[in-house]
């Protein structure tokens, strides 16, 4: 489980900061083929002229039609897809870090993307803006060297990702934990794990007067949201159906993974919600919650009409299908 978390982890950064793998998953994604979800439909005669009669004369049988339409017995198998293309993939990187002027450009690339993955992140640990820009550059080369391992892993008969044995060393660790030192380490991953409830934090105080809205409330605020987000995720854990998320700028709101309907995903929401009002009101002024309210509200109707969508969409494609 843990290596697939890790595997999982560098992918998505891989998504993210290369251009190349989208392009083959988009490619991948288009040479799928196609498969059937109901015969297709017998078209319905009129009365012929004599050369439609003839037309329908030399039309093929029926099994002769089906079997030209069934897949050739050589098609490849999705696993074997997803090989090709992780393996394409990872070519595609070690070229490029290979190529000393591609290493640094994407280097610089990455840097950009931990700056902008950690606001505000010197102010809320105590670092100067010199030690956040070594930070930044530090946690950038822990993300291309992981993603180099494991890239080289996959090109190398024999390293194997699958049985579990290869679990590199995470590069750069010990040169962050220098940099940081104890206290702002443990900072730093708390920094980390509440990076959705700061965002809310963020837009929350920016609808209310700067003064009303002290820092030690807003670190208040985040500490107790992210509590309760790690309770919703253990509860769903236990129970083993997990939880899906829906943001829309304003924060995250969670549902039930197994919700069997769109009005049992709402309604799953919407007790999440109910969750995270009353740990705001342990924190906030009235004025502050009604905000926070506000803005619970907004996402609640933005899940609404996101699944709403996605069934009006489902029920088109099966209708499209049967008619």
């Amino acid at each position: 489980m843990r290596l697939i978390i890790v595997v999982l982890s560098v992918i998505s950064v891989t998504f993210a900061g290369t251009t190349v793998y989208l392009a083959l998953e988009l490619q991948a994604e288009r040479e799928r083929p196609l498969v059937a979800s109901a015969p297709a439909p017998v078209p319905h005669v009129t009365p012929a002229m004599p050369a439609q009669v003839s037309q329908l004369r030399a039309a093929p049988p029926p099994a002769t039609r089906q079997a030209a339409a069934a897949p050739p017995a050589n098609v490849e198998s999705e696993e074997a897809r997803m090989k090709k293309a992780r393996l394409e993939s990872s070519r595609s990187l070690i070229n490029a870090l290979d190529d000393p002027q591609r290493r640094e450009a994407m280097l610089i690339q990455y840097r950009v993307m931990m700056r902008n993955s950690y606001p505000r992140l010197a102010s809320a640990i105590g670092m100067t803006t010199e030690e956040a820009e070594r930070l930044f550059t530090l946690l950038a080369l822990q993300q291309i060297e992981t993603q180099e391992l494991y890239a080289r892993c996959e090109l190398d008969l024999n390293c194997n990702l699958t049985d579990g044995s290869y679990i590199p060393a995470e590069p750069r660790a010990r040169d962050i934990a220098d940099l940081l030192g104890p206290d702002r380490q443990q900072q730093f991953d708390t920094f980390k794990n509440t990076l959705m409830e700061r965002e809310s934090v963020v837009q929350l105080r920016s609808r209310l007067p700067e003064s009303t809205f002290p820092n030690d409330r807003a670190e208040a605020l985040i500490a107790a949201l992210a509590e309760e987000r790690q309770k919703i995720h253990q509860e769903a854990a236990e129970r083993r159906n997990g939880v899906n998320g829906h943001g829309n700028g304003a924060g995250m709101i969670f549902f039930s993974n197994d919700a069997p309907t769109p009005e049992a995903k709402f309604e799953s929401a919407k007790e999440n919600s109910r969750r995270m009002r009353e740990r705001a009101a342990e924190v906030l002024t009235s004025e502050q919650l009604r905000v926070f309210n506000e803005m619970q509200d907004e996402l609640l109707i933005s899940l609404r009409e996101q699944v709403l969508r996605k069934e009006d969409a489902s029920s088109y494609a099966t209708a499209t299908v049967v008619h």
